[in-house]
């Protein structure tokens, strides 16, 4: 006598975001420099993610919004974390301890020629930058009342930002 098994397997698909308006000047960032948020020198807090005590997944797409549509676009990295960083003041340098890169869960690269221009409007328009498929595999270290990624924004050219420029960084996660 055969027993059969049927197994499943199922994915939860994710989509979180989070948003962070820099400071009102026109500031240039030099390559390094990290984009933060205004009042509180924060980075992005991505919450959301856990679905009932699941805390691996999969980072499957990234988008990289931004308010305003400049002639030179920024080249920017996103340094996603597990566990929470220092913060660091906008147009400050990016320098992680060793501690905090024992913990980073991956880098999401938004190229200066992969933005798409949303609205033409010079300095008011609107742009977009999306990876797909990056296929980055992850581990919350969070507890159930915690379980976030961490994002800081790091300028990799020399960017002329426009005064209370708005970024959203949007993931696409599935999860184990």
């Amino acid at each position: 006598m055969s027993t059969k098994t049927i197994s499943q397997v199922r994915f939860l698909t994710v989509r979180c975001s989070d948003s962070i308006v820099r400071p009102s000047n026109t500031t240039a960032y030099a390559a390094g420099d990290v984009i933060s948020e205004i009042t509180t020198n924060d980075h992005f807090t991505f919450t959301g993610i856990a679905n009932v005590g699941v805390y691996t997944g999969t980072l499957d797409a990234a988008r990289c919004f931004s308010s305003a549509n400049k002639s030179t676009l920024p080249d920017l990295e996103l340094w996603l974390f597990h566990t929470d960083i220092a913060e660091v003041a906008d147009n400050g340098v990016f320098a992680p301890t060793d501690a905090e890169m024992l913990t980073l869960v991956g880098i999401v690269d938004f190229p200066v020629a992969s933005w798409k221009i949303g609205n033409p409007a010079a300095d008011t328009g609107n742009v977009v930058c999306e990876v797909r498929n990056i296929g980055l595999p992850f581990r919350l270290a969070g507890s159930a009342s915690a379980p976030y990624l961490y994002g800081q924004l790091v300028v990799r050219n020399a960017y002329t930002p426009v005064a209370s420029e708005v970024f959203t960084v949007e993931l696409n996660l599935y999860q184990d």
